[in-house]
């Protein structure tokens, strides 16, 4: 868990940095609950709202309100998005779930924020500025790792880079930070309490388990059943760490191979990896369904729809089992030490993690993460501070997974139909012989993808394929004008594209 004091670089120790407040107006804008979701949940899964009410401390009527607003907050996120245009910095809901709030750059968008149903926040920098940043701390850690700093992320409620580090090691956090080059006031700092560490158990008490090295036997967790791009049979996902490329993985107390792993990023010899595998069945008789595991029936998952921040989310691993909590933080880049993990053997920064306000046990890795009420597919659990003293948990985001590994989470039953991709937001800034471009959409079947086509001699990017959101940071081109064109893709085939050019002119 995170604790202590918001600090600004170059703010004295202990002087708190106030986030930004509401653009007034006449009162905060509040959810009005979808009438039946959280009705709907109370009577065909009793259990998950008693588990909600026991790990969030709510009454059951609380429970029902909150899944009411929080599929109303999925029908305003969209409009207040648009209304923001260029100047959304991102958005998320109040801890009591009752208002969504977009953070803007422009308060002229105000009005418009408040008519789409939702409670603009003034804010003084860009996502794309944010996520630059952060991007600049993930290069430096694949070159330069410091064992004061724990992780980061971008916080749009504070509107700043928040780098989590360890007790006592501000000053050396900072000094990190400072020779990446990012401004002083992008930055500020929460103290970690306990770094995370990843759930493999190597004792025992999961249900699938990996090859025997050097006498250890990795036990983890099935994740999401899922289906390939490419020739194959069907399988799962799970932790990376869990399953590497070309191990057999058994089924715990089934003697015979229940399958391969096709792909995996692991091993590897990266500072800075994702950490997920699919693993593909070996007996033609063998099946995967598209359920997940809860304390009482399965759970079908219906689609891979994220939530927003502030929004209820359960797990199941096999040690921990069945539990609930609040999506907290997305786009967290965490340091993992993989020390003890055969074949990995050392630290490892894993990019673009969610965090969640639930515990989770050694042997719980690669478990699935679902939203509450909606049953739709989060991500795979990867680590937690819970063994350390802290009480939150990471888990790796569902769609990059797909996109990554080339896969696709089984759905149950019909998906009701999903409109074609739309660009609602391409801007590009330049600055210092520089530029970044933002990219948002809505829509499109997942997982989506984005192509990229300019004249530029380098571009990195930044992908938000949760948020509908990537960020373009690159050199201006030489001797020329600049052009950037992008494509979003959805899993259908089905694209919009936008292309922005004269945005900056070479030196």
């Amino acid at each position: 868990m995170l604790v202590g004091t918001l600090v600004a670089m170059g703010a004295p120790p202990g002087a708190a940095a106030a986030g930004p407040s509401p653009v007034s107006g006449a009162g905060p804008v509040l959810l009005v609950p979808a009438p039946g979701v959280g009705e709907k949940a109370a009577r065909t899964a009793p259990k998950l709202i008693e588990a909600a009410q026991r790990d969030l401390r709510l009454t059951r009527a609380q429970v029902i309100t909150r899944l009411g607003r929080q599929e109303a907050a999925h029908a305003v996120g969209p409009r207040a998005r648009r209304a923001a245009g260029r100047h959304y910095a991102g958005s998320w809901l109040t801890e009591d779930g009752s208002a969504l709030m977009i953070a803007v750059t422009d308060g002229r968008v105000a009005s418009a924020v408040r008519a789409a149903g939702a409670n603009p926040v003034p804010v003084a920098h860009r996502l794309g500025e944010l996520e630059t940043a952060r991007l600049k701390l993930r290069d430096r850690a694949g070159k330069v790792p410091v064992a004061a700093v724990h992780g980061w992320h971008v916080d749009p409620a504070r509107n700043r880079l928040v780098v989590q580090v360890a007790p006592g090691e501000q000053r050396a956090a900072a000094a990190w930070v400072a020779a990446t080059g990012v401004p002083a006031a992008l930055v500020a700092y929460d103290r970690a309490a306990a770094p995370q560490r990843a759930t493999t158990d190597r004792l025992g008490g999961d249900p699938i388990e990996g090859p025997s090295i050097n006498g250890k036997i990795a036990l983890c967790t099935e994740g999401f059943s899922a289906r390939p791009f490419f020739p194959g049979p069907d399988g799962f996902i799970t932790a990376g760490h869990c399953a590497q490329a070309g191990d057999r993985i058994n089924l715990l107390g089934i003697p015979r191979s229940t399958g391969t792993t096709f792909r995996s990023s692991f091993p590897n010899n990266d500072a800075v990896s994702p950490d997920e595998a699919f693993v593909q069945l070996n007996n033609p008789l063998d099946r995967v369904v598209p359920s997940v595991r809860s304390d009482r029936a399965p759970v079908p998952v219906f689609g891979t729809q994220p939530v927003s921040p502030g929004e209820m989310v359960c797990f199941y691993g096999n040690v921990s089992k069945f539990g609930c909590g609040r999506l907290l933080t997305t786009g967290v880049d965490v340091r993992l030490n993989f020390g003890d993990v055969p074949r990995i053997g050392r630290v490892v920064t894993v990019p673009s993690l969610n965090q969640a306000s639930f515990c989770v046990a050694p042997g719980d890795s690669g478990g699935p993460v679902t939203s509450m009420g909606t049953a739709q597919a989060q991500g795979t659990l990867i680590s937690s501070a819970c063994p350390n003293g802290g009480s939150t948990s990471s888990y790796m985001p569902i769609n990059q997974t797909e996109l990554d590994l080339q896969v696709e989470v089984l759905r149950a039953g019909i998906s009701p139909p999903v409109p074609p991709p739309v660009i609602t937001t391409f801007t590009c800034y330049s600055f210092d012989n520089r530029f970044d471009c933002e990219l948002y959409w809505e829509d499109g079947s997942d997982p989506d993808s984005v192509q990229v086509s300019t004249n530029s001699r380098y571009v990195r990017r930044v992908n938000d394929y949760d948020g509908n959101f990537v960020v373009l940071t690159g050199t201006c081109a030489p001797f020329s004008d600049t052009f950037v064109s992008v494509s979003v893709i959805d899993a259908d085939g089905r694209r919009d594209s936008a292309s922005r050019n004269s945005f900056c002119s070479p030196e």
